[in-house]
């Protein structure tokens, strides 16, 4: 093949300066770029919600670069989204994103070679352009529920189906629902979970970090990344802190509330509560003792892997989405609705000072098989596998 290999990544965002959103879209972007590949990014923007949202609407195309100076090209064509309205079966919202999708890629001056899309929603609104030109076309399957079918019909799936040449599932989890729903079969499947930035999320110093905090060295400390939402399970964390009625331990919750689902977390011995920069994420989480994650539903949790990088122990829901990524060595795997299971399990840590240590060492350790630089070998591995097959 003459040129530079070239690959359409299709999302439902992709941050900028001031919102720092969707940045596992950057993240794998900016690997494949490093890799060698032109990459072009297609993730219209909704004006209703920038409207709502009070933000700023991002120019339709820009360029970003990586640390090592390759080019990423972005285009953000816009829409209009109304909620949940349905015209003829079909979802307006998932019917203007394709359409957006459809104006974006036509413009594109170098056809890739390969169309990715990230969640299987954004794969189907660039398939019928990918099919047109007969690319392959891939998806990122890493949902914590598969919505796909709330926005079309199997029967309109089907093709869209048989056209995709290969599934990336972020857990065995999210492979078994892509196959047993009938978006795909076994054999076009292959499970690579997420992975970190180990240039930013790795252990530092936790006495210096407190120090530069204002957090006491003493004490105990629970810590949160996630939205503060009752699915993520913040309220629960707050309550079995709250059961365990012991001054000395303190806690950290990193994010927002968010949607109807919001559930901001109350308890006594917060030190820190809200939003922070992604790249500040590190220095709370290298304060902390213990990480905390109770979630109800989930493709493979981010948070939990950014965590082990930084060598924390982890408490967090015995689910399939969690069995690919941790084992007992440097996890304590809980019923995520059982306030009393979290708050014994962050008790057995807190008074166990060597095995909290044994399971840090374990978590760290086995963090480094998670980084972004061998997670984009092992897609791109994978791409190349199914790329020579014959598309449907």
């Amino acid at each position: 093949m003459e040129g530079q290999f070239h690959i359409c990544v299709v999302a439902n965002g992709f941050p900028n300066k001031k919102i720092p959103q969707y940045t596992f879209v950057e993240q794998i972007c900016r690997s494949f770029a490093d890799y060698g590949w032109k990459v072009t990014v297609i993730a219209p923007q909704s004006i209703t919600k920038c409207i709502v949202r009070r933000e700023g609407l991002d120019p339709y195309f820009r360029m970003e670069y990586t640390g090592k100076g390759n080019r990423i090209d972005v285009y953000r064509p816009r829409f209009f989204s109304v909620g949940n309205l349905k015209l003829l079966g079909k979802s307006w919202n998932a019917s203007c994103f394709s359409a957006a999708v459809g104006r974006a890629f036509r413009s594109i001056k170098q056809k890739p070679d390969v169309c990715y899309g990230h969640f299987w929603d954004c794969a189907f609104a660039i398939y019928h352009s990918a099919q047109k030109s007969q690319i392959p076309l891939f998806v990122a399957c890493g949902e914590a529920e598969l919505t796909i079918f709330d926005s079309f019909r199997p029967e309109v799936l089907s093709g869209f189906s048989n056209y995709v040449s290969g599934v990336i599932c972020v857990s065995t989890k999210n492979q078994q629902e892509s196959v047993s729903t009938g978006l795909t079969v076994l054999e076009k499947c292959s499970v690579i979970p997420n992975a970190v930035d180990p240039s930013r999320f790795y252990r530092k110093d936790k006495l210096q970090m407190r120090r530069q905090f204002g957090f006491d060295t003493d004490d105990f400390i629970v810590a949160f990344v996630g939205g503060f939402i009752h699915r993520k399970g913040t309220q629960r964390i707050a309550s079995a802190i709250s059961l365990l009625a012991d001054p000395s331990v303190k806690s950290v919750f990193l994010g927002k509330t968010m949607g109807n689902d919001a559930c901001e977390p109350e308890c006594e011995g917060i030190l820190f509560k809200g939003s922070v920069p992604h790249d500040r994420i590190a220095d709370y989480l290298n304060c902390a003792d213990v990480f905390v994650m109770p979630t109800l539903h989930e493709g493979c949790c981010n948070a939990n892997i950014e965590a082990m990088a930084c060598g924390l122990p982890i408490i967090s829901s015995d689910l399939p989405f969690n069995y690919d990524i941790l084992d007992p060595s440097f996890s304590i795997l809980i019923d995520p609705m059982d306030i009393g299971q979290i708050a014994e399990a962050i008790r057995i840590l807190k008074d166990d000072p060597l095995r909290r240590q044994r399971m840090a060492d374990a978590a760290l350790e086995h963090a480094r098989q998670y980084t972004l630089e061998k997670r984009a070998e092992k897609i791109i591995g994978f791409m190349e596998q199914c790329i020579n097959q014959p598309v449907i």
